[in-house]
Protein backbone atom coordinates (compact mmCIF):
# COMPACT_ATOMS: atom_id res chain seq x y z
CA UNK A 1 0.00 0.00 0.00
CA UNK A 2 2.77 2.20 0.66
CA UNK A 3 4.52 1.75 -2.24
CA UNK A 4 1.15 2.52 -4.02
CA UNK A 5 1.11 5.61 -2.61
CA UNK A 6 4.81 6.97 -3.07
CA UNK A 7 3.97 5.82 -6.68
CA UNK A 8 0.93 7.74 -7.09
CA UNK A 9 2.55 10.56 -5.51
CA UNK A 10 4.65 11.89 -8.46
CA UNK A 11 1.94 11.51 -10.52
CA UNK A 12 -0.82 13.45 -8.15
CA UNK A 13 2.03 16.35 -8.35
CA UNK A 14 2.29 15.88 -12.27
CA UNK A 15 -1.65 16.36 -12.00
CA UNK A 16 -1.69 19.34 -9.65
CA UNK A 17 0.57 20.93 -12.10
CA UNK A 18 -1.30 20.79 -15.20
CA UNK A 19 -4.15 22.26 -13.81
CA UNK A 20 -2.07 25.07 -12.17
CA UNK A 21 -0.65 25.68 -15.50
CA UNK A 22 -4.24 25.60 -17.50
CA UNK A 23 -5.44 28.04 -14.76
CA UNK A 24 -3.09 30.79 -15.15
CA UNK A 25 -3.45 30.34 -19.28
CA UNK A 26 -7.09 30.94 -18.74
CA UNK A 27 -6.32 34.07 -16.11
CA UNK A 28 -4.42 35.66 -18.77
CA UNK A 29 -6.72 35.19 -21.41
CA UNK A 30 -9.79 36.13 -18.75
CA UNK A 31 -7.72 39.31 -18.36
CA UNK A 32 -6.74 40.30 -21.61
CA UNK A 33 -10.59 39.51 -22.77
CA UNK A 34 -11.49 41.84 -20.35
CA UNK A 35 -8.93 44.72 -20.81
CA UNK A 36 -10.20 44.77 -24.58
CA UNK A 37 -13.78 43.85 -24.35
CA UNK A 38 -13.79 47.23 -22.06
CA UNK A 39 -14.46 50.22 -24.36
CA UNK A 40 -14.50 48.11 -27.44
CA UNK A 41 -17.20 50.80 -28.81
CA UNK A 42 -16.10 53.81 -27.24
CA UNK A 43 -13.87 55.25 -30.02
CA UNK A 44 -15.34 55.64 -33.21
CA UNK A 45 -14.60 53.69 -36.92
CA UNK A 46 -11.94 55.27 -38.89
CA UNK A 47 -10.86 54.72 -42.85
CA UNK A 48 -9.77 51.36 -42.68
CA UNK A 49 -12.67 49.56 -40.58
CA UNK A 50 -15.51 51.32 -42.48
CA UNK A 51 -13.50 49.28 -45.90
CA UNK A 52 -13.94 46.57 -43.70
CA UNK A 53 -17.51 47.03 -43.26
CA UNK A 54 -17.64 48.19 -47.23
CA UNK A 55 -16.07 44.92 -48.22
CA UNK A 56 -17.32 42.37 -46.04
CA UNK A 57 -21.17 43.53 -47.02
CA UNK A 58 -20.18 42.71 -50.43
CA UNK A 59 -21.35 39.34 -51.93
CA UNK A 60 -18.63 36.07 -51.80
CA UNK A 61 -16.87 36.75 -55.45
CA UNK A 62 -16.99 40.63 -55.35
CA UNK A 63 -15.56 40.18 -51.93
CA UNK A 64 -12.66 38.01 -53.12
CA UNK A 65 -11.91 40.21 -55.75
CA UNK A 66 -11.93 43.86 -54.11
CA UNK A 67 -9.84 42.29 -51.09
CA UNK A 68 -6.83 41.00 -54.32
CA UNK A 69 -7.37 43.96 -55.78
CA UNK A 70 -6.69 46.19 -53.09
CA UNK A 71 -3.74 44.25 -51.89
CA UNK A 72 -5.26 42.12 -49.20
CA UNK A 73 -6.72 38.37 -49.21
CA UNK A 74 -10.44 37.90 -48.34
CA UNK A 75 -9.82 35.45 -45.49
CA UNK A 76 -10.46 38.43 -42.77
CA UNK A 77 -13.35 39.83 -44.40
CA UNK A 78 -14.47 36.12 -44.44
CA UNK A 79 -14.92 36.03 -41.27
CA UNK A 80 -16.42 39.26 -41.03
CA UNK A 81 -18.96 38.80 -43.43
CA UNK A 82 -20.87 36.73 -41.21
CA UNK A 83 -21.29 39.38 -38.58
CA UNK A 84 -22.35 42.40 -40.85
CA UNK A 85 -25.95 41.12 -41.30
CA UNK A 86 -26.53 41.54 -37.78
CA UNK A 87 -25.19 45.33 -37.50
CA UNK A 88 -22.07 47.38 -38.22
CA UNK A 89 -21.97 48.04 -34.66
CA UNK A 90 -18.48 48.48 -33.28
CA UNK A 91 -18.70 45.88 -30.65
CA UNK A 92 -20.01 43.61 -32.72
CA UNK A 93 -17.38 43.48 -35.51
CA UNK A 94 -14.77 44.42 -33.03
CA UNK A 95 -15.39 41.16 -31.38
CA UNK A 96 -12.90 38.51 -33.34
CA UNK A 97 -10.17 40.79 -32.83
CA UNK A 98 -10.93 41.23 -29.03
CA UNK A 99 -10.81 37.61 -28.98
CA UNK A 100 -7.69 36.88 -30.80
CA UNK A 101 -5.58 39.58 -29.24
CA UNK A 102 -6.58 37.74 -25.99
CA UNK A 103 -5.45 34.09 -27.55
CA UNK A 104 -2.66 35.91 -28.63
CA UNK A 105 -1.62 36.60 -24.29
CA UNK A 106 -2.83 33.23 -23.55
CA UNK A 107 -0.22 31.62 -26.37
CA UNK A 108 2.73 33.44 -25.34
CA UNK A 109 2.11 33.28 -22.18
CA UNK A 110 2.08 30.05 -22.63
CA UNK A 111 5.41 29.97 -24.60
CA UNK A 112 7.22 31.86 -21.95
CA UNK A 113 5.90 29.56 -19.27
CA UNK A 114 7.89 26.41 -21.46
CA UNK A 115 10.59 28.75 -21.17
CA UNK A 116 11.52 29.73 -18.00
CA UNK A 117 8.00 28.71 -15.69
CA UNK A 118 5.47 29.67 -14.23
CA UNK A 119 6.55 33.53 -13.11
CA UNK A 120 7.72 34.04 -16.75
CA UNK A 121 4.70 32.82 -18.27
CA UNK A 122 2.76 35.17 -16.14
CA UNK A 123 4.78 38.01 -16.51
CA UNK A 124 4.48 37.89 -20.31
CA UNK A 125 0.94 37.38 -20.77
CA UNK A 126 0.27 40.61 -18.44
CA UNK A 127 2.86 42.52 -20.65
CA UNK A 128 0.89 41.60 -24.10
CA UNK A 129 -2.46 41.61 -22.21
CA UNK A 130 -1.78 45.60 -20.75
CA UNK A 131 0.27 46.31 -23.76
CA UNK A 132 -1.67 49.80 -25.44
CA UNK A 133 -0.93 49.18 -28.59
CA UNK A 134 -1.75 45.46 -28.45
CA UNK A 135 -5.31 46.39 -27.37
CA UNK A 136 -5.24 49.21 -29.45
CA UNK A 137 -5.51 46.87 -32.70
CA UNK A 138 -7.69 44.24 -30.44
CA UNK A 139 -10.36 46.56 -30.51
CA UNK A 140 -10.15 47.10 -34.89
CA UNK A 141 -12.29 45.77 -37.06
CA UNK A 142 -8.89 44.73 -38.98
CA UNK A 143 -7.26 41.77 -39.64
CA UNK A 144 -4.16 42.79 -37.66
CA UNK A 145 -5.07 40.76 -34.45
CA UNK A 146 -6.12 37.79 -36.27
CA UNK A 147 -2.18 37.64 -37.65
CA UNK A 148 -0.71 38.36 -34.85
CA UNK A 149 -2.50 35.42 -32.93
CA UNK A 150 -1.55 32.97 -35.69
CA UNK A 151 2.41 34.27 -35.63
CA UNK A 152 2.06 33.87 -31.75
CA UNK A 153 1.07 29.83 -32.64
CA UNK A 154 4.02 29.59 -35.22
CA UNK A 155 6.20 30.78 -32.57
CA UNK A 156 5.37 28.47 -30.13
CA UNK A 157 6.08 25.64 -32.76
CA UNK A 158 9.20 27.24 -33.17
CA UNK A 159 10.23 27.75 -29.87
CA UNK A 160 9.84 23.92 -28.94
CA UNK A 161 11.60 23.04 -32.49
CA UNK A 162 14.39 24.91 -30.87
CA UNK A 163 14.64 23.24 -27.57
CA UNK A 164 14.56 19.63 -29.24
CA UNK A 165 17.01 20.02 -31.95
CA UNK A 166 17.77 15.92 -31.50
CA UNK A 167 13.76 15.86 -32.48
CA UNK A 168 13.91 18.25 -35.01
CA UNK A 169 16.31 16.98 -37.10
CA UNK A 170 14.72 12.83 -36.85
CA UNK A 171 12.85 12.26 -40.22
CA UNK A 172 9.65 13.67 -39.99
CA UNK A 173 8.29 10.01 -40.68
CA UNK A 174 10.02 8.98 -37.76
CA UNK A 175 7.86 8.06 -34.35
CA UNK A 176 10.62 10.14 -32.12
CA UNK A 177 9.72 13.54 -34.61
CA UNK A 178 8.72 16.47 -33.31
CA UNK A 179 5.73 16.58 -35.58
CA UNK A 180 3.39 18.60 -33.35
CA UNK A 181 6.00 21.21 -33.41
CA UNK A 182 6.09 21.05 -37.31
CA UNK A 183 2.78 20.84 -37.59
CA UNK A 184 2.08 24.08 -35.41
CA UNK A 185 4.27 26.13 -37.35
CA UNK A 186 3.86 24.76 -40.50
CA UNK A 187 -0.46 25.53 -40.54
CA UNK A 188 -0.39 28.94 -38.27
CA UNK A 189 2.59 30.52 -40.61
CA UNK A 190 0.16 29.36 -44.11
CA UNK A 191 -2.37 30.14 -41.91
CA UNK A 192 -1.11 34.06 -40.93
CA UNK A 193 0.47 34.81 -44.53
CA UNK A 194 -2.86 33.80 -45.76
CA UNK A 195 -4.13 36.54 -43.79
CA UNK A 196 -1.16 39.73 -44.05
CA UNK A 197 1.39 39.99 -46.74
CA UNK A 198 3.63 41.24 -43.70
CA UNK A 199 3.37 37.65 -42.34
CA UNK A 200 6.12 36.88 -44.71
CA UNK A 201 8.73 38.57 -42.81
CA UNK A 202 8.15 36.04 -40.35
CA UNK A 203 8.22 32.91 -42.68
CA UNK A 204 12.13 34.92 -43.11
CA UNK A 205 12.93 35.27 -39.96
CA UNK A 206 11.74 31.44 -38.78
CA UNK A 207 13.77 30.16 -41.98
CA UNK A 208 16.82 31.99 -40.73
CA UNK A 209 16.38 30.39 -36.68
CA UNK A 210 15.95 27.17 -38.30
CA UNK A 211 19.50 27.55 -40.00
CA UNK A 212 20.90 28.66 -36.36
CA UNK A 213 19.13 26.24 -34.92
CA UNK A 214 21.22 23.45 -37.12
CA UNK A 215 24.25 23.91 -35.65
CA UNK A 216 23.05 23.39 -32.13
CA UNK A 217 25.55 20.48 -31.00
CA UNK A 218 22.13 18.36 -30.34
CA UNK A 219 20.94 18.99 -33.93
CA UNK A 220 21.66 16.47 -36.89
CA UNK A 221 22.50 19.59 -39.41
CA UNK A 222 21.66 18.12 -42.28
CA UNK A 223 18.14 16.37 -40.94
CA UNK A 224 17.27 19.83 -39.90
CA UNK A 225 17.50 21.75 -42.78
CA UNK A 226 15.98 18.73 -44.79
CA UNK A 227 12.81 18.82 -42.51
CA UNK A 228 13.18 23.11 -42.87
CA UNK A 229 13.12 22.58 -46.73
CA UNK A 230 10.31 20.38 -46.73
CA UNK A 231 8.14 22.57 -44.63
CA UNK A 232 8.72 25.91 -45.93
CA UNK A 233 8.28 24.26 -49.47
CA UNK A 234 4.79 22.84 -48.81
CA UNK A 235 4.23 26.39 -47.63
CA UNK A 236 5.30 28.18 -50.60
CA UNK A 237 3.78 25.30 -52.69
CA UNK A 238 0.50 26.34 -50.89
CA UNK A 239 0.89 30.17 -50.56
CA UNK A 240 2.64 31.27 -53.87
CA UNK A 241 -0.74 30.76 -55.93
CA UNK A 242 -2.53 33.03 -53.75
CA UNK A 243 0.34 36.05 -53.53
CA UNK A 244 0.53 35.15 -57.79
CA UNK A 245 -3.63 35.72 -57.87
CA UNK A 246 -3.05 39.30 -55.73
CA UNK A 247 -0.24 40.48 -58.41
CA UNK A 248 -2.53 40.26 -61.42
CA UNK A 249 -5.68 41.45 -59.59
CA UNK A 250 -3.30 44.55 -58.53
CA UNK A 251 -1.86 44.77 -61.59
CA UNK A 252 -4.73 44.57 -63.64
CA UNK A 253 -6.19 47.71 -61.34
CA UNK A 254 -2.78 49.73 -62.01
CA UNK A 255 -2.43 49.73 -58.50
CA UNK A 256 1.02 48.07 -58.15
CA UNK A 257 2.90 51.65 -56.47
CA UNK A 258 -0.34 53.28 -55.87
CA UNK A 259 -1.73 51.06 -52.99
CA UNK A 260 1.39 52.61 -51.09
CA UNK A 261 0.87 56.45 -51.63
CA UNK A 262 -0.57 56.32 -48.23
CA UNK A 263 2.02 55.31 -46.06
CA UNK A 264 4.00 58.33 -44.69
CA UNK A 265 7.66 58.60 -44.64
CA UNK A 266 9.04 56.93 -41.92
CA UNK A 267 10.82 60.06 -40.10
CA UNK A 268 12.93 59.84 -37.45
CA UNK A 269 10.04 61.18 -35.10
CA UNK A 270 7.38 58.70 -36.58
CA UNK A 271 10.01 55.24 -35.95
CA UNK A 272 11.18 56.35 -32.23
CA UNK A 273 7.30 56.83 -31.76
CA UNK A 274 5.95 53.62 -33.15
CA UNK A 275 9.16 51.27 -31.53
CA UNK A 276 8.32 53.37 -28.33
CA UNK A 277 4.59 51.94 -28.55
CA UNK A 278 4.99 48.69 -29.82
CA UNK A 279 7.77 47.55 -27.55
CA UNK A 280 8.03 49.15 -24.68
CA UNK A 281 4.20 50.20 -23.68
CA UNK A 282 4.01 54.15 -24.75
CA UNK A 283 -0.14 55.07 -25.82
CA UNK A 284 0.33 56.22 -29.13
CA UNK A 285 -2.76 56.92 -31.53
CA UNK A 286 -2.30 54.20 -34.72
CA UNK A 287 -3.18 56.57 -37.45
CA UNK A 288 -1.19 59.72 -36.21
CA UNK A 289 1.68 58.61 -34.40
CA UNK A 290 0.60 61.32 -31.72
CA UNK A 291 1.78 59.76 -28.33
CA UNK A 292 -0.10 59.81 -24.80
CA UNK A 293 1.27 60.13 -21.19
CA UNK A 294 0.18 57.01 -19.70
CA UNK A 295 -0.28 56.64 -15.96
CA UNK A 296 3.48 55.28 -15.43
CA UNK A 297 6.19 57.31 -17.10
CA UNK A 298 8.47 54.88 -15.93
CA UNK A 299 7.17 52.32 -17.75
CA UNK A 300 9.17 51.92 -20.52
CA UNK A 301 12.29 51.78 -18.19
CA UNK A 302 10.63 48.70 -16.58
CA UNK A 303 10.27 47.25 -19.51
CA UNK A 304 12.83 47.47 -21.06
CA UNK A 305 15.06 46.69 -18.22
CA UNK A 306 12.64 43.09 -18.32
CA UNK A 307 13.99 42.72 -21.71
CA UNK A 308 17.62 43.18 -20.83
CA UNK A 309 17.29 40.41 -18.16
CA UNK A 310 15.49 38.35 -20.07
CA UNK A 311 18.38 38.37 -22.28
CA UNK A 312 21.23 37.35 -19.85
CA UNK A 313 18.34 34.70 -19.01
CA UNK A 314 18.87 32.71 -22.23
CA UNK A 315 22.54 33.90 -23.02
CA UNK A 316 23.12 30.18 -21.92
CA UNK A 317 20.35 29.04 -23.72
CA UNK A 318 21.69 29.14 -27.41
CA UNK A 319 19.67 28.98 -29.66
CA UNK A 320 17.08 30.48 -28.38
CA UNK A 321 18.03 33.47 -27.47
CA UNK A 322 19.35 34.02 -31.49
CA UNK A 323 15.91 32.82 -32.76
CA UNK A 324 13.82 35.41 -30.11
CA UNK A 325 16.09 38.53 -31.97
CA UNK A 326 15.47 37.07 -34.80
CA UNK A 327 11.72 37.07 -34.57
CA UNK A 328 11.86 40.52 -32.81
CA UNK A 329 15.00 42.41 -34.78
CA UNK A 330 14.89 41.38 -38.50
CA UNK A 331 11.17 42.74 -38.89
CA UNK A 332 11.83 46.23 -37.86
CA UNK A 333 15.41 46.11 -39.78
CA UNK A 334 13.94 45.11 -43.13
CA UNK A 335 10.97 47.48 -43.20
CA UNK A 336 13.18 50.33 -42.23
CA UNK A 337 15.82 49.50 -44.99
CA UNK A 338 12.91 49.10 -47.62
CA UNK A 339 11.82 52.28 -46.29
CA UNK A 340 14.82 54.24 -47.84
CA UNK A 341 13.39 53.48 -51.28
CA UNK A 342 9.64 53.76 -50.80
CA UNK A 343 7.90 53.51 -47.20
CA UNK A 344 6.64 50.77 -45.89
CA UNK A 345 6.92 51.66 -42.32
CA UNK A 346 3.92 51.01 -39.86
CA UNK A 347 3.25 50.71 -36.19
CA UNK A 348 0.48 47.84 -36.77
CA UNK A 349 3.11 46.38 -39.44
CA UNK A 350 5.45 45.42 -36.33
CA UNK A 351 3.26 44.48 -34.61
CA UNK A 352 3.57 40.73 -34.65
CA UNK A 353 7.21 41.31 -33.64
CA UNK A 354 5.97 42.56 -30.07
CA UNK A 355 5.10 39.01 -29.03
CA UNK A 356 8.66 37.20 -28.89
CA UNK A 357 9.66 40.71 -27.23
CA UNK A 358 7.51 40.37 -24.69
CA UNK A 359 8.50 36.97 -24.44
CA UNK A 360 11.87 37.85 -23.13
CA UNK A 361 11.03 40.51 -20.95
CA UNK A 362 8.54 38.16 -19.58
CA UNK A 363 11.75 35.38 -18.52
CA UNK A 364 13.44 38.37 -16.96
CA UNK A 365 11.59 37.40 -13.67
CA UNK A 366 13.09 34.52 -13.86
CA UNK A 367 16.30 36.55 -13.12
CA UNK A 368 14.83 37.13 -9.54
CA UNK A 369 15.00 34.62 -6.60
CA UNK A 370 12.60 32.62 -6.92
CA UNK A 371 10.70 33.20 -3.95
CA UNK A 372 10.00 36.33 -5.51
CA UNK A 373 9.14 35.61 -9.12
CA UNK A 374 5.71 35.48 -8.63
CA UNK A 375 5.31 38.68 -6.79
CA UNK A 376 7.59 40.45 -9.21
CA UNK A 377 5.21 39.21 -11.90
CA UNK A 378 2.44 40.36 -9.85
CA UNK A 379 3.68 44.38 -9.44
CA UNK A 380 5.26 44.68 -12.58
CA UNK A 381 1.85 43.29 -14.34
CA UNK A 382 -0.25 46.02 -11.66
CA UNK A 383 2.01 48.94 -12.82
CA UNK A 384 1.40 47.82 -16.44
CA UNK A 385 -2.55 47.81 -16.06
CA UNK A 386 -2.23 51.23 -14.32
CA UNK A 387 -0.27 52.42 -17.36
CA UNK A 388 -3.40 51.24 -19.77
CA UNK A 389 -5.89 53.05 -17.85
CA UNK A 390 -5.38 56.36 -19.79
CA UNK A 391 -5.66 54.36 -23.17
CA UNK A 392 -9.19 54.10 -22.55
CA UNK A 393 -10.14 58.14 -21.96
CA UNK A 394 -7.91 59.45 -25.05
CA UNK A 395 -8.63 60.55 -28.88
CA UNK A 396 -6.50 57.93 -30.63
CA UNK A 397 -8.69 58.12 -33.60
CA UNK A 398 -11.25 61.17 -35.28
CA UNK A 399 -14.52 61.81 -34.07
CA UNK A 400 -16.29 61.03 -37.11
CA UNK A 401 -19.37 61.02 -34.95
CA UNK A 402 -19.19 63.82 -33.83
CA UNK A 403 -18.40 65.13 -37.05
CA UNK A 404 -21.77 63.65 -38.49
CA UNK A 405 -23.43 64.54 -35.38
CA UNK A 406 -22.85 68.54 -35.47
CA UNK A 407 -23.61 68.31 -39.40
CA UNK A 408 -26.69 66.36 -39.14
CA UNK A 409 -29.27 69.22 -38.74
CA UNK A 410 -27.33 71.22 -41.65
CA UNK A 411 -27.61 67.89 -43.92
CA UNK A 412 -31.01 67.75 -42.87
CA UNK A 413 -31.68 71.23 -44.47
CA UNK A 414 -30.01 69.95 -47.69
CA UNK A 415 -27.02 72.50 -46.95
CA UNK A 416 -24.33 72.11 -49.20
CA UNK A 417 -20.57 70.27 -47.76
CA UNK A 418 -17.57 71.13 -48.96
CA UNK A 419 -14.70 68.32 -48.20
CA UNK A 420 -11.07 67.99 -48.19
CA UNK A 421 -11.36 64.17 -49.15
CA UNK A 422 -13.77 61.91 -50.57
CA UNK A 423 -13.76 59.75 -47.22
CA UNK A 424 -15.04 62.86 -45.47
CA UNK A 425 -18.73 61.77 -46.92
CA UNK A 426 -17.95 57.61 -46.18
CA UNK A 427 -16.63 58.46 -42.26
CA UNK A 428 -19.89 60.80 -41.85
CA UNK A 429 -22.35 58.25 -43.23
CA UNK A 430 -21.73 55.01 -41.17
CA UNK A 431 -23.02 57.55 -38.18
CA UNK A 432 -25.50 59.63 -40.04
CA UNK A 433 -27.37 56.15 -40.82
CA UNK A 434 -27.46 55.76 -37.66
CA UNK A 435 -29.95 58.98 -37.63
CA UNK A 436 -31.82 57.69 -40.88
CA UNK A 437 -29.29 60.27 -42.65
CA UNK A 438 -27.06 60.25 -45.40
CA UNK A 439 -24.98 63.05 -47.05
CA UNK A 440 -25.43 61.93 -50.68
CA UNK A 441 -23.16 62.66 -53.79
CA UNK A 442 -25.39 65.24 -54.24
CA UNK A 443 -24.88 67.17 -51.33
CA UNK A 444 -21.19 67.41 -50.83
CA UNK A 445 -18.50 68.44 -53.33
CA UNK A 446 -14.86 69.39 -53.37
CA UNK A 447 -15.60 72.11 -55.99
CA UNK A 448 -14.71 75.48 -54.41
CA UNK A 449 -16.74 77.38 -57.13
CA UNK A 450 -19.51 75.03 -56.95
CA UNK A 451 -19.63 76.15 -53.19
CA UNK A 452 -19.14 79.99 -54.06
CA UNK A 453 -22.14 79.63 -56.60
CA UNK A 454 -24.16 77.44 -53.59
CA UNK A 455 -23.07 80.88 -51.27
CA UNK A 456 -24.22 83.50 -54.38
CA UNK A 457 -27.71 81.93 -53.78
CA UNK A 458 -28.36 82.65 -50.57
CA UNK A 459 -27.58 79.26 -49.08
CA UNK A 460 -25.15 78.03 -46.80
CA UNK A 461 -22.61 75.91 -47.28
CA UNK A 462 -20.04 73.97 -44.89
CA UNK A 463 -16.38 73.32 -45.27
CA UNK A 464 -14.94 70.05 -43.40
CA UNK A 465 -11.81 69.18 -42.72
CA UNK A 466 -10.12 66.06 -40.86
CA UNK A 467 -8.35 63.62 -40.92
CA UNK A 468 -9.16 60.24 -42.66
CA UNK A 469 -5.83 58.08 -43.31
CA UNK A 470 -2.39 57.86 -42.30
CA UNK A 471 -1.34 60.16 -45.10
CA UNK A 472 -3.63 62.37 -46.54
CA UNK A 473 -3.16 64.32 -49.31
CA UNK A 474 -4.24 67.62 -48.17
CA UNK A 475 -3.30 69.50 -45.22
CA UNK A 476 -5.17 72.12 -43.39
CA UNK A 477 -2.76 74.53 -44.21
CA UNK A 478 -3.66 74.35 -48.24
CA UNK A 479 -7.44 73.25 -47.29
CA UNK A 480 -8.18 76.93 -45.52
CA UNK A 481 -6.01 78.61 -48.56
CA UNK A 482 -7.99 76.92 -51.09
CA UNK A 483 -11.45 78.07 -49.69
CA UNK A 484 -9.89 81.58 -49.08
CA UNK A 485 -12.06 82.86 -51.94
CA UNK A 486 -15.42 82.05 -49.37
CA UNK A 487 -14.63 85.05 -47.18
CA UNK A 488 -14.40 84.65 -43.31
CA UNK A 489 -16.77 81.63 -42.31
CA UNK A 490 -19.68 82.97 -40.23
CA UNK A 491 -18.84 80.07 -37.42
CA UNK A 492 -15.92 77.58 -36.66
CA UNK A 493 -16.48 74.29 -34.39
CA UNK A 494 -14.20 71.46 -33.51
CA UNK A 495 -15.35 67.65 -33.73
CA UNK A 496 -12.70 66.26 -31.28
CA UNK A 497 -8.66 66.83 -31.87
CA UNK A 498 -8.47 66.35 -35.55
CA UNK A 499 -11.56 67.96 -37.46
CA UNK A 500 -12.97 71.09 -37.74
CA UNK A 501 -16.09 72.26 -39.46
CA UNK A 502 -16.77 75.82 -40.57
CA UNK A 503 -20.06 77.34 -41.52
CA UNK A 504 -20.12 79.62 -44.50
CA UNK A 505 -23.02 82.49 -45.27
CA UNK A 506 -23.85 84.52 -48.24
CA UNK A 507 -22.62 87.61 -46.62
CA UNK A 508 -19.24 86.38 -45.91
CA UNK A 509 -18.19 86.25 -49.71
CA UNK A 510 -17.46 89.64 -51.24
CA UNK A 511 -15.29 90.49 -54.28
CA UNK A 512 -11.85 90.59 -54.32
CA UNK A 513 -12.18 89.32 -50.06
CA UNK A 514 -10.28 85.97 -49.74
CA UNK A 515 -9.87 84.37 -46.19
CA UNK A 516 -6.87 83.03 -44.97
CA UNK A 517 -8.07 80.98 -41.78
CA UNK A 518 -7.95 82.01 -38.28
CA UNK A 519 -5.11 84.05 -36.72
CA UNK A 520 -2.38 82.00 -35.27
Amino acid sequence: MRMITEAATPIRARVDSRIAYLAGIVCIFAIALGVRLYGIDAKPYWMDEITTIDRASLPFMRLVTDSLTFHHFPTYFLLISWLVPFGAGEALLRLPSAVCGALTCAVAASTGHTLGGRPAGLMTGLLLAFSPLQVTFSQEARPSAVAVLLITVALHGLVQLARDPKGASLPLRDAGANRRAWATYFAATVAAVYVLGVALFWAGAAWIAMLIIARHRDANRRGLVRNSVLVHGAAAAITIPGYVAMFFFVHGYGRLLEGLDWIPSATLERVTADIGSVYLMLIMSPISSRLFAGAMPFMPVVVAALAGLGALYLWRRQPLLIVLTLAVALLPLTLLAISAVFPVWLARYLLWSAVPFFVVAGLGIAMLPRRLQSYGAAAVGTLAFLNLLPYYGIESKPRWDLAADRLHPAIARRDLVLVADVWVPRMMNIYLSRKGAALGRAQWTFDVDAAARRLAEGKRVWAVFGRVGQADHENLESFLDRIAPLGAPASEQRAGRDIVIYMFAAPAMKAGVRWRGPAG
